[in-house]
């Protein structure tokens, strides 16, 4: 990005979150997201990036909101026999086949939630970024169904993928990590079988950055949110076209804008914490003054702090400065010893 573009980015006053908007635009290019389903999800393992990117539904590719869902539920009292749930959207929202159940004449397909979640710990209220990806998968399943009747087919439900990558705010502890929360049969009593595919439709992945990890997916997420084409091109399974192309380089030039506007703002803040603090070194040392006074007029302690708002603590370290003051005037009249 030329630098002239860079400096009317920054002059219009660029923001977090419009780069935010860049980041969640330029992963809704299926030449963005399938090195990130190669490399995580399961289903992709045993695939090629060009097959992982056959396998996108480029038409479904879209933020959508997941709209109220009246779930009518037969054999309940009218009063709650309607439950509407929150509205939510989703950054990127797809479906792509399932490679592994998908046959010539059956097209079984995946449900994928692709979130950017630059804050790892979200306050107003904190909550765990864990249960807000299990919300959303939860609800990507009963989307599927809509309103619940007693025909309702179960079996048309799909497996429902929702990837998150975090990006700050994450523990030393937990950065460079990518983890997979899913379903899994547990035999109590005795041993059955059953087909995974009736009960793994729930999986959530968290992708947590913020480390110098070499594993590929980190690498590859870096050159993305760096806006690095050649980084981008050693993953991805075609050419850039132009349009994804200017969505890297954009994010490039977002991304320089946003740190030298970070770096005038802390400059700025610097600034206003440099004259607050003098501010209260001033008041500080003019109660150090009122000490002293009083102390020489011949006030004790307890009278100061009757008249004066300060500690015993403050008084006596303006006692112990007059002393050593006291002491060293003391030796300066002291006659030297000649040699």
């Amino acid at each position: 990005m030329r630098e002239e573009t860079e400096k009317d980015i920054y002059a219009a006053g660029i923001s977090g979150r419009e780069y935010d908007a860049a980041c969640k635009r330029i992963f809704r290019n299926k030449e963005i997201i399938a090195p990130i389903l190669k490399l995580i999800v399961p289903e992709y393992q045993n695939c090629t990036v060009e097959e992982t990117f056959r396998c996108i539904d480029e038409d479904t590719i879209k933020d959508v909101p997941v709209e109220d869902i009246q779930l009518k539920i037969e054999g309940l009292p009218s009063e709650v026999s309607s439950v509407t749930e929150k509205l939510i959207l989703y950054d990127v929202h797809f479906k792509a086949v399932n490679p592994v159940l998908s046959k010539e004449e059956i097209c079984v397909h995946l449900h994928i939630d692709l979130e950017i979640q630059n804050e790892y710990k979200p306050g107003n209220p904190r909550y765990s970024i864990i249960k807000r990806a299990l919300y959303y998968a939860v609800r990507e399943l009963s989307a599927q169904l809509g309103t619940l009747t007693g025909t309702t087919n179960y079996n048309a439900l799909e497996k429902v993928y929702s990837i998150w990558i975090c990006n700050e705010g994450i523990p030393e502890e937990l950065r460079d990590t990518a983890t997979a929360y899913t379903i899994k049969k547990e035999d109590l009593i005795g041993q059955t079988e059953e087909p995974e595919e009736d009960f793994d439709l729930l999986n959530v992945i968290i992708v947590r950055r913020g480390g110098n990890s070499r594993e590929k997916i980190f690498d590859y997420l870096t050159g993305v949110f760096n806006g690095n084409v050649k980084k981008i091109e050693e993953y991805t399974p075609a050419a850039l076209n132009e349009n994804l192309r200017q969505e890297a380089e954009r994010m490039t030039g977002l991304g320089a804008s946003l740190i030298r506007k970070g770096h005038e703002e802390g400059l700025q803040k610097g600034r206003e914490e440099g004259i607050q603090k003098g501010r209260e070194e001033g008041i500080q040392q003019e109660k150090e003054r009122t000490i002293r006074k009083m102390l020489e007029i011949g006030l004790s302690t307890r009278e100061i702090l009757f008249c004066e708002e300060c500690t015993e603590e403050e008084i006596e370290a303006v006692k112990e400065k007059m002393q050593l003051k006291e002491r060293e005037g003391l030796q300066r009249k002291l006659p030297q010893r000649r040699r």
